[in-house]
């Protein structure tokens, strides 16, 4: 059909399930006239075996892990829609719904959220789920916290009866399709981390992080020996097969609820991947020699780990003790800030950068993004980068706040380098200047020693590294046998 500038018209075919609403008013923004949106699953037409949608059981959380009641969260959600003069909200995200009805599930690959959506006014609450994933017990569990289960597929037609509302919602992660059933109401776009406040975590799920981040540690720590013992014994094992010993490792920790991410072990010059996952079949062998750059986490009842270490084989060159010893410094100056309330992560991320800035160096990637309590090991809002993404300002650090500090270096062709540690954000002090904030390491696995320069540190340095191995001496130790206990002793000896 003719029309538009060029003479043509041109149909786009798309799910709107599967496009935001900010990607969808992009397609809008081109001449109407000569575009066409048609909502189809082209999939459903060309995948003649198409699985079904996952429905895996969805499972509730007890308050003693999620630290604060449904009922609680509900009045403090109603709250906000009352400040705002809003009738409901509509919640898309899923994290954002398994967090505020404190449950969890397993129908997304490392995420343990279920296929669901939340609707919420000043007297109703209602998830959407397959009615196949939420058995009786957890249907009574949520009923008593003001709760209704509805089938998942009956999502459009509540949506219907919804005419003449204000509805908040967030349009970043709402889909088109529900954007389109709801365009006859008055919609207040707002992120959800206002009135979602997951990235703010309470004060059990921070001792519950820091509890499991001891367990996490040890594993992978007791990892390292063992794979620099393989490496240094010449015993014939490739990256592939180092990152399954950790994931067993892993899973050998009681209350582990499987992997946060696919493990990624890079060998050599595959370290410059920055997102490189080995495969079965051509992995590169380790040697005794070089890095093995390893970034793996876990998830736990209650917790989320995320842990990068890069692990020296054998013999390194002075370049790569260097560039180790510069992502280092960075790792060690972020995590050693101290702000006053109201700095965003835009603002310490040079704090990361400089000891590789100031060599002419850089990583094409963020500092460090936030990590949720047993949910997305990539939490927004906050993060740790100097270039803003996308239209929306960061908030403020704060209290509770978990953030990955993951500076690097990666040289194609050779190496590349990734020190990570998960930061919590707490209280310093508050006085006539104002409310100090600062971080506790929450991650707790040795650095290289041998891969430190140790003339190139400060003095501030090099005593938060021996303070920061001396805590990982006390702490596993005791749990460790002889021989991993005298390794031990060794890489955790002061600079």
């Amino acid at each position: 059909e003719k029309a538009g500038a060029s003479g043509r018209r041109l149909n786009i075919g798309t799910d709107l399930k599967l496009i935001t609403v900010s990607s969808f008013k992009e397609l809008e923004k081109t001449d109407e006239k000569a575009v066409s949106i048609k909502d189809m699953d082209l999939a459903d037409v060309l995948w003649k075996e198409r699985p079904a949608a996952t429905a895996n059981r969805i499972y509730s959380l007890p308050d003693d892990v999620a630290g604060k009641s449904v009922g609680d969260k509900l009045a403090d959600l109603r709250k906000y829609l009352g400040k705002l003069n809003a009738d409901s909200v509509l919640i898309s995200a899923l994290a954002d719904v398994m967090w505020l009805f404190n449950i969890r599930g397993s129908d997304i690959m490392y995420s343990p959220v279920a296929n669901s959506y939340a609707y919420v006014d000043m007297e109703k609450a209602v998830l959407f789920a397959s009615g196949k994933s939420v058995d009786d017990g957890l249907r009574g569990q949520l009923r008593e916290a003001g709760v209704e289960v509805r089938e998942y597929d009956s999502l459009d037609d509540q949506l219907r009866w919804l005419k003449g509302m204000r509805i908040l919602c967030d349009q970043d992660t709402m889909n088109a399709h529900v954007y389109g059933m709801l365009k006859n109401n008055e919609l207040i776009d707002k992120p959800s981390f206002h009135y979602i406040r997951k990235h703010i975590k309470n004060e059990t799920e921070c001792k519950l992080a820091k509890d499991w981040h001891v367990k996490d540690g040890l594993a992978l720590t007791k990892f390292i020996y063992r794979i620099k013992k393989l490496a240094g014994e010449g015993i014939d094992i490739n990256e592939y097969e180092a990152a399954g010993m950790l994931d067993d490792l892993r899973k050998e920790i009681k209350g582990n609820r499987g992997l946060s991410f696919e493990t990624i072990s890079a060998y050599g010059s595959n370290g410059a991947i920055v997102h490189y996952s080995p495969a079965a079949e051509g992995s590169a062998p380790l040697k005794r020699e070089g890095f093995l750059l390893v970034d793996s986490g876990g998830q736990y009842e209650g917790a989320t780990t995320d842990v990068t270490r890069t692990i020296a084989l054998g013999e390194l060159t002075e370049e790569m003790k260097r560039d180790y010893t510069s992502v280092l410094k960075g790792v060690l100056d972020l995590a050693d800030a101290v702000f006053l309330e109201g700095v965003c992560g835009e603002n310490l991320d040079i704090l990361a950068r400089r000891p590789i800035w100031e060599r002419h160096l850089d990583y094409r990637h963020g500092t460090g993004h936030g990590v949720g309590a047993m949910l997305s090991v990539h939490e927004g809002p906050q993060a740790f980068r100097y270039k803003t993404a996308g239209n929306r300002q960061q908030p403020a650090m704060a209290e509770g706040m978990i953030t990955s500090d993951e500076p690097g270096i990666y040289l194609e062709g050779k190496y590349g380098i990734r020190i990570e540690n998960l930061l919590l954000c707490k209280s310093v002090e508050t006085n006539e200047w104002g409310h100090f904030l600062g971080f506790d390491i929450l991650t707790l696995v040795p650095y290289e020693r041998e891969a430190i320069l140790p003339e190139m540190l400060t003095e501030r340095q090099r005593l938060l590294i021996n303070e920061y191995h001396r805590t990982i001496f006390y702490l596993y130790s005791p749990r460790l046998d002889r021989e991993e206990r005298e390794w031990l002793a060794d890489v955790t000896a002061q600079i």
